[in-house]
């Protein structure tokens, strides 16, 4: 009992970090991007993204990686296996070079030839350009072997290390944009050097520190194939995975182009960064108590794990409720304040897409639980099925001459198939009840959209329409409360209500 408290504290305290984090990059990133435009000019500017767009398309290279990487490397620590921890650590490094150079060798080749024969890249900048394309290269080499050692510390539960060296990372590059305005050189080319030297930097940070502070993250050369074929199987099927999403949202886009035209390309792109602006405050805290419902699976505390899983679910759903509530109320004054032309659709399109949010949010608990497991070949299948119908679906319904909006419908709709999806493979491979997930996670979030739902709708909504910014900004102070008094009295039992009062207690005497 003591340890899940102790487990739980671990939780919230891992959070608040990561939303600190996150805080501070997007203020210094937003900053450094609006400095960076101003000091490379919109030419240069728009070259170095275009030759850049190869980091974004390995992107999801990187995130599938960390995830395969945390996940045995979670296993052998909740096993307490020192041996095997080293063994795994040493095994992802080979990998993680494997792939790197592949990159590297597809980059030189294909990536070379593309950059000099099908982009659309002034002739006076060429020369630039294939130079910035190599320490692209390297940049993209050194993030892919920088996996382990980030993954070390997010297995260790080191939020406050992971937090402070991605600060130290924007800051970093927010001076060398500084830089630029001093050194009379190409500032293209000096910009892409630059940020190459931020990556080199990073990468020794997260290597001297992981190989002083833990016995795993000691590179040993040794080759083991069953081990090899195990961490390569389980990152391969999560790279399917998440190239299937990646074709689906990409298919929807072409086939809505295909249909209604860029305005409506538009409108999905800035729902989209809403999206994904939202969401990053969940993924803060998913990050948290991804490696212990991990590690209680491999320490076989298989009820500690589901108990986790409940949990978690919820508040997973909770925090977004929260954050993303009042941006649903204010959407057309978000939306007008931050752009100059607002899309059509644009603000429907927010609405909806937060919806279907809220179930991804409610079952990613019960990914992490079935990932877990390692066994995640039919999971990715079957999960894959599914998404991929929201293209079909997309396509036959506005073949049909239904409007844009049912992009977004048949998305919402295909998220409660997908969750069902999630409950078969945690309930087979994890033996999480589909039932008690029901009404331990999935009902009292049920319960609060039931209880503020009208208030927002026959309450609020009609008098907010016709009053000025002020009782606008009042009205959306009085909703987040009743929200968060709904939550603390329905949505939370007994005990979680007594957790929240002393972890807050214990937070106000620190500050006094």
């Amino acid at each position: 009992m003591n340890k899940n408290v102790v487990d739980k504290k671990r939780i919230a305290k891992n959070t608040i970090l990561l939303y600190f984090r996150m805080i501070v990059l997007m203020l210094v990133t937003l900053y450094t991007s609006r400095v960076v435009l101003d000091v490379l000019g919109v030419k240069d500017f728009g070259v170095y993204n275009v030759v850049a767009g190869v980091v974004a398309l390995f992107g999801f290279f990187n995130s599938a990686m960390s995830m395969a990487t945390q996940r045995f490397l979670n296993i052998e620590l909740g096993k307490g296996n020192q041996n095997e921890l080293n063994r795994v650590f040493s095994m992802a490094m080979n990998i993680h070079i494997l792939i790197g150079l592949i990159i590297v060798i597809f980059a030189e080749t294909f990536g070379l030839w593309f950059l000099n024969n099908s982009l659309n890249i002034p002739e006076d900048r060429m020369n630039a350009a294939n130079l910035v394309f190599q320490f692209v290269i390297i940049n993209v080499f050194i993030n892919i072997v920088l996996v382990p050692y980030n993954s070390v510390i997010l297995s260790r539960e080191k939020m406050g290390i992971y937090a402070y060296f991605s600060i130290v990372e924007a800051i970093l590059k927010l001076l060398l944009v500084f830089i630029l305005f001093y050194i009379k050189y190409d500032k293209l080319i000096l910009y892409s050097v630059l940020m190459c030297s931020v990556s080199l930097i990073v990468f020794f940070m997260y290597y001297f520190y992981s190989s002083k502070k833990f016995k795993e993250a000691h590179y040993v050369l040794f080759w083991d194939k069953i081990l090899f074929k195990e961490i390569s199987g389980f990152l391969g099927w999560n790279i399917c995975g998440q190239i299937s999403q990646m074709f689906t949202t990409q298919g929807v886009n072409m086939v809505a182009n295909i249909f209604y035209g860029v305005t409506i390309n538009a409108a999905l792109a800035i729902t989209n960064q809403v999206n994904g602006a939202i969401s990053m405050f969940v993924n803060n805290f998913q990050t948290s108590f991804r490696p212990q419902i991990m590690k209680s699976y491999a320490a076989n505390e298989l009820k500690s794990m589901e108990n986790l899983v409940y949990q978690s679910s919820r508040t997973s759903f909770f925090l977004l409720y929260i954050i993303s509530v009042p941006i649903i109320f204010n959407i057309d004054l978000v939306l007008n304040t931050w752009l100059t032309i607002v899309p059509e659709y644009s603000a429907a399109f927010c609405k909806l897409l937060i919806w279907y949010s809220y179930i991804e949010a409610l079952s990613m608990p019960l990914v992490i639980a079935i990932m877990a497991t390692g066994k995640n070949k039919y999971y990715q299948i079957f999960v894959s099925i599914v998404i991929s119908l929201n293209l079909f679906l997309t396509y036959a319904f506005f073949k049909l001459d239904y409007p844009p909006i049912f992009i977004f419908y048949i998305k919402f709709i295909l998220a409660f198939f997908t969750l069902g999806v999630r409950l078969f493979f945690a309930r087979k491979q994890v033996e999480i009840s589909p039932i008690l997930f029901l009404k331990k996670s999935f009902m009292p979030c049920f319960y609060i959209v039931i209880v503020t739902l009208p208030i927002q709708l026959f309450v609020f909504e009609p008098m907010y329409e016709n009053v000025n910014l002020i009782y606008k900004i009042l009205f959306t102070c009085i909703l987040e409360l009743l929200l968060l008094i709904s939550i603390y009295f329905i949505g939370f039992n007994s005990n979680e209500r007594k957790f929240i009062n002393t972890f807050a207690l214990k937070i106000l005497k620190i500050k006094k």
